[in-house]
């Protein structure tokens, strides 16, 4: 929700009713060249320019500031988060969850502020995020390389060794455009190379007849 570009998503989706919406909670600006900002004051959660911090917790071989390591308010969260879930609901009356960002669940951070994002949902009612608690993760494809046919191939064969249940994949399509080539930090330059190929992946006709031949029904966060 500190997103720029949050009026423009909600006129492309809005009016498309089979799309399913989450409200993605953040506390961390991880890009080089675009930054964020919380939507209320919260002087514990931002550095020295008033953005938030590019990483949650420390990472190994990563030295950019994280947040766990500050003096962070759960008081500051709790107004930013309801914030931040206030707007969405603006943007997107029929959002149906929410889910963590850079984190499986915000609860993983603290256990106190996983109680924060409970309470939230309660409070406008929205379904806590399922993969947080616990929804097994397809993988898909390894990480690298960042190749359409390798990733269709890799996609394929994961596809068939699928047990019955119920599975997520979480990735991050998107199409080619000068922003996404701008996108990127240190350790991940490679941004419009991963979620492009990404795309590719997941319309690929092949991907597709596979999914209808083996049976496998594709569901929504609305739908669980």
């Amino acid at each position: 929700m500190p997103g720029a570009w949050i009026a423009h998503a909600a006129q492309l989706f809005n009016g498309e009713s089979p799309i399913d919406i989450g409200i993605h909670l953040t506390l961390t600006s991880e890009w080089t060249s675009v930054k964020w900002r919380p939507l209320t004051s919260a002087p514990t959660l931002v550095d020295q320019n008033g953005d938030f911090f590019p990483l949650l917790t420390p990472r190994t071989g990563d030295g950019r500031p994280n947040l766990l390591e500050r003096k962070w308010s759960i008081d500051d969260i709790a107004k930013e988060f309801k914030a931040q879930i206030e707007l969405g609901l603006a943007a997107f009356p029929k959002a149906t969850h929410i889910s963590s960002h850079m984190i499986r669940h915000f609860s993983d951070f603290d256990q106190r502020v996983g109680d924060v994002v409970s309470d939230l949902c309660n409070e406008f009612s929205l379904k806590d995020d399922l993969f947080g608690h616990g929804l097994p993760r397809f993988s898909g494809y390894p990480k690298t390389p960042r190749e359409t046919a390798h990733r269709v191939a890799s996609f394929i064969e994961q596809l068939k060794d699928l047990e019955p249940g119920t599975y997520i994949f979480v990735d991050h399509p998107a199409a080619e455009s000068s922003e996404l080539r701008a996108t990127g930090h240190p350790g991940y330059d490679d941004v419009f190379e991963d979620r492009t190929t990404c795309l590719e992946t997941l319309i690929n006709g092949e991907v597709k007849s596979h999914i209808v031949r083996a049976g496998i029904d594709l569901i929504s966060y609305g739908d669980l």
